[in-house]
This record gives structure tokens, sequence and C-alpha cells, in this order.
């Protein structure tokens, strides 16, 4: 599997390229938090599908890179108030098809379930 590809697929899922969507948005100087803010849970969330596409080996992975805590910045500050629901509802329905198909939230899931789980959505796309 491509990495690259299941990140796209990933960041499609949850409302679009987190950096892409926010260069076509452009900055803004005050960052908007529309009806859904990021709670802890969310951030861990994000950090684990973002390791499971990007473990840490010999050099640093996903968790390291704060993916979750990059992602919020980005959503927040790029994302106007309805890409932002749209990106929450993304988080919500992946973690439902997680349960869907494993029988497990995606937190409660092994990494080799987290990654077969993943593995089976980018064949599916």
């Amino acid at each position: 599997m491509e990495r690259r590809e299941l990140i796209k697929m990933i960041a499609a899922l949850t409302g679009g390229a987190f950096v892409g969507g926010g260069l076509l948005t452009g900055c803004k100087s005050e960052p908007e938090i529309g009806g859904a803010a990021f709670s802890k849970d969310d951030i861990l969330f994000l950090d684990e599908v973002a390791e499971t596409i990007l473990p840490k080996t010999n050099t640093p992975g996903a968790k390291d890179a704060k993916v979750g805590e990059l992602m919020k910045v980005m959503v927040n500050d790029t994302y106007d108030e309805k890409d932002q629901q749209v990106f929450h509802k993304g988080i919500r329905d992946l973690d439902e098809a997680c349960k869907k198909s494993i029988s497990k939230s995606f937190m409660e899931a092994t990494p080799e379930e987290r990654t077969k789980f993943l593995t089976a959505l980018d064949k599916e796309a």
C-alpha cells in the first residue's frame, strides 16, 4: 500500500485534504471555530489514524510529529464553519465504519486491526 494514497484517502474521508483544503481557502488572521470544536479525544483519534499510516520506526512517527494538533490548527485556522463540520463528521464516520467493519471502535482496535481496516478502506476507494 502506498502511504501517500492512504493519507489522501483518510484526508478525503475526514473532510478534504487538510493541507490542500487549507491552501485553497486561504489563511485567516483569526482562527474560526465553527459548530464543532476539537476535543482531546478527537486529537488522540487523529494521532492514532496518522500513526497507523506513518508509524514510528527508526524515524519519528506521526504521533511524534503531533499530527492531531496540526490538523486541529489547520482546520480551525483555514476551514470555514461548514467545512469544519464536515471534517468532524468525517472523524465520526471513520470511527463508525471501523465499528461496522471489525466490531470495535478505531481506538479499541489493535494496531494490526487498524492497519487491516485502513488497508480495506484503501482498496475499497
